[in-house]
Formats: C-alpha cells, structure tokens, sequence
C-alpha cells in the first residue's frame, strides 16, 4: 500500500480561483488590497536600498506595470495572439522596476522569462533560443550582453530594450533617447476566472536542469504562483492572528532582496510574496557581503530568505555582530542545510531562543512544498512541516515505497506542481511518474534523497549527487557536513572521482574541496585524519583533497557540482593515442 505524507493538521486546502494580478492586488486574501489597506495609504512596496529616496508605492507599481504592459503589447505585440505563447526574456541585477516588468510581462498576457545575471552570451543565447523569446529587457549593466546573445540567435538590436530604475526611471531603446514607459497609457489586465487557463498557461518560465542534463524551462501557470505564496502565509498569517487578539502588533514585513530573480526563490521572496504580505522590499543591486550586513539592520529587516552559503558567511564571519536581531523569521533553502551549520548560524540570527528553520523545494515546484512553521524549533537539520494540500512521497529505484528510515527518492504532487517543460515533452514525461491501480494522477520526482524521523524528513542528498563506493552509498552533505565543523575550514564541497586501482575500479572516490579560513595553515592528510576520525572507513577521501581560493556557485549560491565534476573529469581523461 502507498505509503503518502501530508501535513497532519491540513491535509486539503481550497486555492483561491484567481489569476496573480486579481490575487494579489484585489482579492480579499491579500493584505496589500483594499479590503486590508485602504487606497488612501498608498504603502511603500520597493525601495533602492543604496538610494532610498528612489521607491514605489502600490500606486506607482500599478501604474508601472500596467504602462509596461502597454508598451509590449502596442508597441511588440507581446500577447497579441492571445496568452502564454509570447516570451520575454530579463536579464538584470536587482533594481525596483523589477516588479513592474514582472507584472507588466503577465498583464500584457506575455511569459516572463529571467536569465541569470551570471550566464555568458552564449547561455543566454541558448535560452532565447529555446523559449523563442522576440524581446530581451536588460539592465543598464547587461546591454552589451544582451545584444551579443541577440546577435547570435538572428535577431536585431531592436529587440533588446533597457531597463533603468534610476530616475526618471526607464524603459528605452537601446539609442536611450526616448522613455517608451512616459509616452505609453496604461493596459489593464484580464480578470480570468476560467479555472482551465489558470492552471496551465504559463505566465513564467524557470530555468532548471532538473534532476539530469541541460537547463530546461519550467512552466509556471497562475495557480501555481498563487498556491505557492497562499500555502507557505497560512501558518504566518495564524501566528499574526495570535499576536493581533494577545494585543500584540504583528511584526513589519521587510525583505532585503538579494537573491536573483531568475531564480525561483528570489522570484517568491521579492516580487510575488512580499506583495501579497503588503510588504517592504529593499534592492540591493547585487550581492555584496557589506552591503548585506548594512542593508539588514539599516533597514530592520524582518522576513530573511538565504542559501546555505550565505548562513555559512553569517555563522563565521566575525563581522556579524547584531546585524541580524531585528529577524523574525530565516529560512534556508535551495540546498541542504547540515545540523551543525544550523546550530551555529541560529545563535546569530533573531532575538535569543528564535533559530533558523529550512524550506525544501524545487523550480519545479515553485518553491516551497515543506516549511518549518513558527511554533517548532528546529536544530535536527529537518527540512519542515509539509505545506497544507502537498503530498509526499518516498521511493526506492524500482519505485516502491521505502520504510520511513529508509532513504528514498522524493516524489511530490500539489497546486504549486509545474505541468512540465517549455515544449520539451521527452523531459516533462521524464520528470513525472503514475502509478498502475492507483489514482492516475502523476508524481513529480525530484531527484532528492530523504530519511523520515522523528516525523521530519531530512534530505540525505541529490539522486544524481550519490557516490558509490565498493556498493556503498556515500552522501557528499553528511561529510560536507563533517568538514563545516573543522575549525580551519570556510567551505568545502565533496564530489566522486573515479578509482584507478584493480579493487576500486567502478567507485566513487569522494575528494574534497576546500576553501581554507584566512591565515591559517591546513594539509591535506590533517583534513584526511580529520575525516577518518568522524566517518565511517567507506566515506573516506580516498579521492584526495584539493585546496581553491573558492568554490563554483550559481546565482543563488548552490554550489556548481558539476564544474568541479568537469574538472576532475579532464584530470582522469585518458590520453588521446593521436
């Protein structure tokens, strides 16, 4: 029988039936409607955090949005031919016009489609190419960029317009001598209250890699942004309610955005759920270590969404000090968070006592599926509470349910579940799996490794990112994990290397890189003892250890596995006989 797991207090939900514009501007469910905020109050909604006398209000992002919309859909006929079929490609560092193109892309029935700030040409080339994107917004910084990727996939300079915050805030060609969003009248959205088109028009696409080859893009759909951001606020706005009848005033809802937008937790935590909490957004261009530290307690944020590499920074820099007492609520995610790394940073963040909980969840998922609620603490280094109407699953290879303590692969389905891939049927029937005699209805895999204990899972590690050794299973996170606690160490990532000699022909070898602490000395056999010391005699670094200045990580600071993977691939190439 299936063994499936639900969040036990809300197995169900009902999502509310609205498209995202509707949902967060004028449903009763949105605390930044008029049903809450009064028109006259015209709150603060995105401020320039270097400059904050550059913001916009609810009126002004309306106003914003909506100009925006106008211009692609008069002037580039983004949507023309109906919704979902006409892509936007952005490419920007953080910048208060953000939102106002995000909700522009979509009211002018467009796709919005962010690139990352770190990809070359050619990666942003292949993404245009493969979403047939007709229009490119860049930021100032990313121009030259953008019109080189144009160039390589056939199209004119004409199709790349800029984006500019500064004031007078713009939206211009690329000659810059006209303000396209000064000269266009407003386009109101479409109310749509078709459940049909909600739930699988596509107004957004993510890039993943999924959980095997190169970046697809994720289709999100209305439904499944307004899941997502209903779902995770549910035991928040409880907790509010608490507050409210002890005659306590909830705390101030305040994000500093740092994260890209290109990814899906900088898309939820700085365009869609800040709106729906009617909260404060604070832009920092991009990330810089001072300008965290100083943008989080200049401005008390509230509300602290990060990677492990950046709670990592905040548990060992001895720069931090109180920066971070003003936070109510940290979270964690895109990467698994080791208990010991969670103990420590939780003494850093919030008044005494609050810790630092982890969310666990995909692009494929729009975010979260799991996250720790506000009334457990958590120092087990769980992955949360599963958010009301998720289902959860665990398999083995061939697809059986394991037992709870067993480790498996987790499959998911809910509201927030992606329909697929951007017209690439192979990798969407690839991601999803039914089962025969049961309902029907497909589970998501996503290539994830947990345990159940203690009524929590716990992501042991990526499917893909399991290392073999003589038939045993190693985890690169469980000695990452053991390696973040030497006190030498800054950061250290674990990935297989093939073993040459006769007996281990076919393993995984694990080898470490490390990042040393600035000033001090550390070996390769005080790492290998230290290892052994901790670990069981098949996890050992029988690959070796490599010491590097730093270690590769994307825009959302997950470590780029695979180019350490490639380079240790070249290492052990065999030699051409040419």
């Amino acid at each position: 029988m299936a063994r499936i797991y639900t969040n036990p207090d809300t197995p169900k939900v009902d999502i509310p039936q609205y498209d995202l514009l509707t949902f967060l501007f004028e449903s009763e469910h949105s605390r930044l409607s008029t049903h809450h905020t009064p028109i006259y109050q015209d709150p603060t909604l995105h401020v320039d955090a270097l400059n904050p006398s550059n913001y916009l209000t609810r009126a002004s992002l309306l106003d914003a949005s909506q100009r925006v919309a106008g211009v692609l859909r008069r002037r580039y006929n983004v949507g023309a031919s109906g919704p979902g079929k006409d892509v936007v490609t952005v490419i920007s560092h953080g910048q208060i016009l953000l939102p106002a193109v995000f909700f522009g892309v979509i009211i002018a029935g467009g796709i919005f489609a962010a690139v990352s700030p770190h990809s070359s040409a050619n990666d942003m080339a292949r993404q245009v190419t493969k979403s047939r994107s007709s229009l490119i917004i860049s930021g100032p910084e990313f121009v030259d960029l953008s019109v080189k990727a144009a160039q390589q996939t056939g199209r004119s300079s004409d199709s790349v317009l800029v984006l500019d915050s500064a004031k007078p805030r713009s939206l211009s060609p690329l000659s810059r001598d006209r303000n396209l969003i000064a000269e266009e009248e407003p386009l109101a959205w479409e109310h749509i209250t078709d459940p049909e088109p909600l739930r699988t028009v596509p107004i957004v696409l993510l890039w993943s890699s999924g959980t095997s080859g190169l970046p697809k893009a994720v289709k999100i759909s209305h439904i499944n942004l307004v899941s997502e951001v209903f779902l995770t606020a549910l035991n928040a706005r409880a907790r509010a309610a608490k507050e409210i009848l002890a005659g306590r005033a909830p705390p101030p809802f305040r994000v500093l955005a740092h994260l890209s937008v290109s990814h899906v937790a900088g898309l939820i935590s700085c365009l869609v759920g800040p709106t729906y909490n009617a909260g404060v957004v604070f832009w920092l261009p991009k990330y810089k270590w001072s300008d965290l530290l100083e943008g989080v307690r200049k401005y008390q944020i509230t509300m602290f969404g990060s990677v492990p590499s950046v709670f990592l920074r905040i548990a060992k820099s001895p720069e931090v000090k109180d920066h971070f007492r003003s936070v109510v609520s940290a979270q964690s995610g895109s990467a698994p968070m080791d208990k010991d790394l969670q103990t420590a940073v939780s003494t850093r963040i919030g008044p005494p006592g609050q810790g630092i909980g982890q969310l666990w969840g995909l692009s494929e998922t729009t975010g979260a599926v799991t996250l720790q609620s506000s009334e457990r603490k958590d120092t087990d280094g769980s992955i949360g509470d599963i958010l009301p109407g998720v289902e959860i699953r665990k398999v083995d290879d061939d697809l059986n349910d394991t037992e709870p303590e067993e480790p498996g692969e987790l499959l998911v389905r809910g509201p927030q579940v992606t329909q697929g891939y951007w017209e690439d049927a192979a990798a969407t029937e690839a991601a999803f799996v039914t089962f025969p005699g049961e309902d029907g209805q497909p589970w998501l895999r996503t290539g994830d490794i947990a345990v159940y204990r203690n009524g929590f899972f716990h992501i042991v590690d990526r499917k893909k990112e399991l290392l073999k050794y003589k038939g045993y299973q190693v985890a690169p996170a469980e000695l990452e994990g053991v390696l973040f606690t030497h006190p030498k160490i800054e950061e250290a990532v674990v990935i297989g290397v093939p073993g040459t000699e006769p007996l281990e022909v076919g393993s995984d070898l694990p080898r470490a890189y490390v990042v040393k602490k600035p000033g001090v000395e550390l070996e390769e056999q005080e790492v290998r003892d230290f290892i052994a010391a901790n670990c069981a005699p098949y996890k050992q670094l029988r690959g070796g250890v490599v010491f590097v200045d730093e270690l590769p990580k994307n825009v959302a600071g997950k470590y780029l596995r695979r180019e350490l993977r490639d380079l240790a691939r070249k290492e052990f190439a065999k030699p051409s006989k040419l």
